[in-house]
């Protein structure tokens, strides 16, 4: 980005404690040395010792140091995008430290834009970053910031940074449910699904993911064209289902409804033939746990609902749901939902009925 004095490595600088750094970074306040140094020189270091002083929550002396940085680089050095971008990225973290986390989400999103220009790729990281977590803590999506996160989206997709692309993902199927456009939404928050499927320390965000997708579902029931079940909420089908199958096997029913009943709910939107099938095996193994409680008002409900379900898929698929589910087939229904997410992943089109029927064939065998 800038070339250093001799004497200041950046490098060596970035590697010592910030107090020290404030030691060495101060000799940019000297009027000799500022004379003999190049605007864009000077505002890096002024820059640096922003964040050096922020560190040692020195905050007024950083939001000093980085306001000046930013009014020479932008005086004197207005083409360098590159130092721009790291001028307003130290004076983000200096604002965001100090608490002033508006002041610093503005910040990171002028750092974000200068470093898109620069083609700054490791700041550019920590921009987007730095504006995700401010997001995140609870600052209002505008337009600008949904600009953002549409394209610190596809950026951070595209250079295979997962868990910042699925905190993106988040953030903008958030903002796109906030303003009605559960549409858009869903794919969106499928992808947050898809890439955490396997992240242990995403639980969280998923939950919070499906949370927003039921909502979106609220948003779209009666409306016509509404998007496909993707692969990311139907692999949380199918391990829902799992966890439904597995804790009923250990004879544990409350929690085997409670999983039931949520992979139930993901299938809202469901629109093909296995994925009703899917729907209706599910709300008679639920009328089944029902009956068992003595509870015969909610029977009653889940078996109205299994027959409605069962009236939209040919009759061959449905008379094997009724069968499989009055014998309790466990491993048939998990074999079923297996089946509808790989359906999913694999992007079959038009052809999602051929998995229920090899899934039926296997059933009959």
């Amino acid at each position: 980005m800038t070339t250093p004095p001799p004497g200041l490595d950046f490098a060596t600088l970035e590697r010592l404690p910030a107090y020290a750094r404030i030691a060495r970074l101060q000799i940019v306040e000297l009027p000799g040395f500022r004379d003999a140094t190049t605007p864009d020189v000077v505002g890096c270091l002024l820059g640096c010792l922003c964040l050096a002083y922020a560190e040692e929550e020195r905050y007024e002396e950083a939001v000093g140091a980085g306001r000046r940085a930013l009014r020479i680089a932008t005086e004197q050095a207005p083409d360098d995008a590159a130092l721009l971008g790291h001028v307003w990225l130290n004076l983000g973290v200096a604002h965001s430290r100090a608490g002033d986390l508006a002041q610093g989400l503005a910040a990171h999103l002028e750092s974000w834009t200068h470093c898109r220009r620069a083609d700054a790729r490791e700041t550019l990281v920590k921009a987007g970053g730095n504006a995700l977590l401010a997001l995140e803590s609870g600052q209002p999506t505008g337009e600008r910031e949904l600009a953002f996160l549409q394209d610190c989206r596809s950026v951070f997709e595209a250079a295979g940074l997962r868990p910042q692309t699925a905190r993106a993902c988040r953030l903008l199927g958030a903002a796109l449910v906030d303003r009605g456009r559960a549409a858009d939404a869903v794919g969106v928050l499928d992808q947050v699904l898809a890439l955490t499927e396997s992240h242990g320390g995403a639980r969280t965000m998923r939950r919070e993911t499906v949370r927003l997708l039921g909502e979106a579902d609220r948003q779209l029931t009666g409306g016509a064209g509404a998007p496909a079940l993707g692969p990311g909420l139907l692999s949380e089908v199918h391990a829902l289902v799992a966890d439904g199958v597995e804790s009923l096997r250990r004879e544990r029913t409350d929690r085997a409804t409670t999983c039931f009943s949520r992979a139930l709910a993901l299938l809202e939107r469901r629109g093909r033939e296995p994925q009703r099938m899917l729907a209706a095996f599910l709300l008679l193994v639920l009328a089944r746990l029902a009956r068992a409680q003595d509870n015969e008002a909610a029977t009653a409900g889940l078996l109205g609902r299994a027959a409605a379900e069962l009236s939209r898929v040919g009759r061959a698929q449905g008379e094997w749901v009724k069968l499989h589910a009055h014998l309790g087939d466990l491993d048939d229904l998990l074999t079923l939902a297996q089946g509808v997410a790989w359906e999913a992943r694999r992007g079959d089109g038009g052809r999602g009925g051929g998995r229920g029927r090899r899934t039926r064939r296997r059933g009959r065998g």
